[in-house]
């Protein structure tokens, strides 16, 4: 059987998405207070026996006497039992459904909250997306401003009178222009 101690020394595991501990505590507090009193009211059923089998010795001189108030003790005793028996019986009953019910609210608040997590799932990766395409696209139109720059610088004309000098830094400004444009165009591409 059972007993008060029992339900209060009992401990469970925790878990990741269990029973709220506070609802469950309060329970066996509950339940403990219960057989508290279940074993009080047996405690006085018992010592209202001892009474009655104490009269019965008394009574041993009269026979009939004591048959009679050993009967009335015996079923007065296996009532006592049977009301305990049924009390308990409710109360398991009434546990039982009280915990199918705690566990049917934190089954339906576990699927809330995962259908809420993946919505919010999904509109983060929307946001990431774009911002990617945002990324994207500004790196394109940035290449092409350094390509039309490059074009533009490339094209322009030089003016120095010294026309061997011209030609060597033309060369080096054109390959330094396709250089930087090649690095450029490798870095859009990454």
């Amino acid at each position: 059987m059972i007993t008060s101690k029992d339900v209060r020394n009992k401990r469970f595991e925790k878990a990741a998405f269990g029973y709220k501990q506070e609802e469950i505590d309060e329970f066996l507090n509950q339940l403990e207070a219960e057989l508290d009193e279940m074993e009080r009211e047996r405690a006085e059923a018992n010592s209202k026996i001892q009474v009655l089998a104490d009269k019965v010795r008394e009574y041993m001189r009269d026979e009939d006497a004591l048959k009679d108030a050993l009967l009335g003790a015996q079923k007065q005793g296996h009532q006592v039992l049977n009301d305990a028996n049924e009390k308990a019986e409710q109360i398991i009953a009434e546990a039982k459904e009280k915990a199918a019910a705690l566990e049917d609210e934190a089954v339906r608040q576990h699927a809330e909250a995962m259908e809420k997590n993946r919505a919010e799932i999904a509109k983060e990766k929307e946001a990431l997306i774009e911002a990617q395409q945002q990324v994207a696209d500004f790196k394109k139109s940035l290449f092409d401003m350094y390509k039309s720059h490059l074009e533009l610088i490339s094209s322009m004309p030089e003016t120095f009178d010294n026309e061997s000098a011209e030609e060597d830094e033309t060369e080096d400004k054109a390959e330094t222009a396709e250089e930087i444009a090649a690095a450029v165009a490798a870095e859009v591409e990454e």
